[in-house]
């Protein structure tokens, strides 16, 4: 099919949120991030894999038929997928439309790779990072104050 940019592959919802520009691949990533909020349990979810975008050569793409997405769960996304969109319908049209970008502090969303970082050690003990520059590429543990790459950090199971 050459004109797939026009062939609507999930259906328009009412009411909802949409959450686009998820990079090819990630979508799953984000769908797991999200089911293992309590809130998230018996909410609608769609997931569109590898649809043509004309910015991302390709995308994922998930619509959640909840009024309201929690900020601490469209915190997780950003850590996850920064730059993706996150839109809310109403009537079928997008009501509000955000971009997400990681914020400066993570508080508990992120599990420190340093096996001595006291985090590790105290389990109850969360953990806060802090962005290192601008970019939000890297981040610094607040406890042990060793520097990590942002994709190589694993999100911490709720």
């Amino acid at each position: 099919m050459n004109n797939q940019e026009n062939v609507l592959y999930i259906p328009k919802i009412e009411l909802g949120i949409v959450i686009d520009h998820i990079p090819a691949g990630k979508g799953l990533k984000i769908l797991d991030i999200i089911s293992r909020y309590e809130e998230m349990k018996d909410v609608v979810v769609t997931l569109g894999q590898n649809y043509y975008s004309k910015k991302l050569g390709k995308k994922d793409l998930i619509k959640l038929q909840m009024e309201y997405l929690a900020p601490e769960i469209i915190q997780h996304i950003s850590i996850v997928a920064p730059g993706v969109t996150i839109k809310a319908i109403k009537d079928f049209k997008v009501h509000n439309k955000v971009v997400v970008h990681p914020p400066k502090e993570i508080r508990n969303l992120l599990e420190c790779k340093n096996p001595k970082c006291i985090t590790n050690q105290e389990k109850h003990i969360g953990t806060k990072f802090t962005a290192v520059d601008d970019t939000i590429k890297e981040v610094k543990c607040n406890y042990c104050e060793r520097v990590f790459k942002l994709s190589e950090l694993d999100v911490i199971n709720r």
